[in-house]
């Protein structure tokens, strides 16, 4: 990516959008996967809902945890992660990731939220990555400009004057995530999928996590810098910063790495949530 990109509307309202930053030939292999994994199978990370074309699958938990690297390719694409580097420093760590997608007329709207309440010592990235559109008056992600600096109850800032944020299959939307954003149920479309990213600075990490569990999510890089030098020997890569904290991964399948780092489950901070302004909306 270019050098000379700036984040000023990132740091002043919190969120910017990044116009074609996924490479076609990775949308192409993302969409993929999930053709594999919208099969509505009530199965552990994955989150169903009814809907007029009958049971939807509406979340994906522990993406690179599914056996399928596809989506590890997103930690070793230079462009993208050059973003991370550039907003959260070289020691960065992917805490989670996971995705959303929503159906025509699922009634499934994303309610006013911030997806991690910290002290904001250090920078706290959220990645949203589009596989399809997001139509102006669709749903959208909507943003409470600059609310990410406000100290106010979450349900405070849900009633503040808010900005719908549509983006193109290929576009990646970053946000902070002390942001208040929220999204209403899609009614035309018919299939929206985004995979989000949560990605903080070592610094800040070390503040809610063990060092134990921020080294565990560490060697997903290096997993997929390996995954993406041997299954695109020609493709830009991105290599990690910071110090390898697992060599011996090198001696084994990638694979082998992904579970066993999904392994040792670690509930992250929760986000939170104005419950009280859905209730209102439904009165």
């Amino acid at each position: 990516m270019p050098a000379t990109r700036n984040y000023e509307a990132f740091r002043r309202d919190g969120y910017q959008l990044l116009p074609g930053l996924l490479p076609s030939d990775t949308l192409a292999r993302l969409r993929g996967f999930f053709d594999r994994q919208l099969e509505p199978f009530p199965i552990a990370n994955k989150a169903l809902r009814d809907s007029p074309d009958g049971t939807v699958v509406t979340n994906i938990g522990g993406l690179l945890g599914w056996g399928d690297p596809a989506p590890l390719e997103l930690l070793a694409l230079p462009g993208l992660m050059a973003v991370a580097q550039a907003i959260c420093g070289p020691d960065f760590v992917p805490i989670q990731e996971f995705a959303v997608i929503k159906h025509r007329g699922d009634a499934n709207p994303v309610l006013w939220h911030q997806d991690m309440v910290n002290d904001r010592s250090a920078p706290a990235l959220a990645m949203g990555i589009y596989l399809d559109d997001a139509l102006p008056g669709e749903g959208a992600l909507r943003y409470v400009p600059g609310s990410q600096l406000s100290a106010d109850p979450i349900c405070e800032l849900a009633h503040r004057p808010a900005v719908e944020v549509p983006a193109q299959a290929g576009d990646v939307l970053i946000h902070d995530m002390m942001v208040a954003h929220s999204s209403e149920p899609m009614k035309g479309s018919r299939l929206r999928r985004v995979i989000y990213l949560e990605l903080l600075s070592t610094a800040l990490a070390l503040r809610y996590y063990s060092r134990a569990f921020v080294e565990q999510r560490q060697r997903l890089l290096f997993a997929a810098r390996r995954h993406r030098r041997a299954t695109l020997p020609s493709a830009g890569c991105y290599k990690p910063r910071m110090k390898d904290p697992r060599p011996r991964d090198r001696k084994h399948p990638v694979d082998y790495v992904l579970a066993d780092v999904h392994a040792s489950v670690v509930r992250p901070v929760p986000a939170n949530y104005c419950f009280e302004r859905i209730a209102a909306d439904l009165g």
